[in-house]
């Protein structure tokens, strides 16, 4: 069992979703979705992933109570207790699920490690410092000033 999160880890979190929420609401793309939630990768295999976001193209994996598959965006907020679940275990099973992007947020270096999933799983896109403006391929447009994500 892992701890709670930390405030600083929910402010980053809710900062992330707030500005990712408004972005596809406005483009009506389908919804974002914050902790927890349960993804359900396999029978065995179950997650709840900081933020995700499910495309309207993926909306049948909602099935009202849980996820049955993995979202097109997931988004973990690191942490000394996660991180290497996060970019081991999850990362490999995210990819193999079908997500088509990850992104590791780490509060300590106020950077976004953006990854899109290809036939040889998660490859990494960029990395995002706070004097950066994120764009995906997933989000073309999406112009997330990444030092807001922090303050």
């Amino acid at each position: 069992m892992t701890a709670m999160p930390s405030s600083e880890h929910q402010y980053i979190a809710t900062n992330l979703a707030s500005f990712l929420r408004e972005y596809v609401r406005k483009r009506r793309i389908g919804r974002v979705y914050g902790s927890p939630v349960d993804v359900c990768i396999s029978q065995t295999t179950v997650f709840q992933p900081d933020l995700s976001y499910v495309s309207n193209e993926r909306a049948d994996i909602d099935d009202g109570k849980k996820f049955i598959g993995a979202p097109s965006l997931v988004i973990e907020v690191l942490s000394e207790s996660t991180e290497e679940r996060d970019r081991t275990f999850k990362f490999r099973e995210y990819a193999r699920g079908g997500a088509k992007e990850y992104w590791l947020v780490s509060p300590g270096e106020k950077q976004i490690e953006v990854y899109k999933n290809s036939e040889r799983g998660f490859q990494l896109v960029n990395i995002f410092r706070a004097a950066d403006v994120l764009n995906s391929p997933l989000f073309a447009d999406i112009n997330l000033d990444v030092k807001q994500v922090f303050e």
